[in-house]
């Protein structure tokens, strides 16, 4: 089973939402709540099981222009942008630290929620971030023996397409971050 990344961008009164009421983290993901369950009795008289409680304040799933999904790329990228496999320095390790947890384990943690300026200063990050730096980063033993999820090419040509396609990503990161910066928004990202 691997880890998957999706960012999202979310209004600053979605994320306020968030914070008085965390476990509506799975309404705004469009996760489905398990279907109820019925008890002894129900079965025992056949009576179907009562559906849940109406929750006030339920969230509208993210749209998909406001969804970027990283898949199983985002760990490389972690690795090339902070130097680790695992949380780090702020802003670089963006993708496995900082923010706010909010809402119950989605898996591999909580979905973790950053408010508008910190999605300004990752948005300031990823900015600063040049091909070079990434040239740089991409070294392929240290990749492998950092057991990051990504099968680095030792072949000349295809550690050149790598690098492409992950600058490609990471330029794709930083448009998502820059819209959201210029609206104002906050984000949330989600390893499941």
């Amino acid at each position: 089973m691997s880890m998957l990344c999706n960012i999202y961008r979310i209004t600053p009164e979605q994320a306020e939402h968030l914070k008085r009421l965390p476990d509506a983290v799975g309404d705004l993901l469009g996760l489905e709540a398990p279907a109820p369950r019925r008890g002894f009795f129900s079965r025992l008289f056949g009576k179907p099981a009562a559906p849940p409680a109406a929750v006030s304040g339920k969230l509208e799933p993210v749209s998909a222009a406001n969804t970027f999904e990283l898949e199983q790329t985002w760990h490389i990228l972690h690795f090339l942008l902070s130097g680790g496999n695992a949380e780090g320095p702020w802003p670089l390790a963006f993708l496995m630290s900082g923010g706010v947890e909010v809402g119950p384990d989605l898996g591999y943690g909580a979905a973790r929620l950053f408010n508008p300026a910190h999605t300004r200063e990752i948005t300031a990050f990823l900015g600063s971030v040049s091909l070079q730096m990434l040239e740089a980063a991409y070294i392929p033993e240290a990749i492998e023996a950092a057991e990051i999820y990504w099968r680095p090419s030792t072949d000349t040509q295809e550690q050149r397409q790598q690098l492409d396609d992950l600058w490609r990503v990471l330029a794709e990161l930083r448009a998502f971050y820059e819209t959201a910066s210029q609206a104002g928004n906050a984000t949330l990202i989600s390893i499941y």
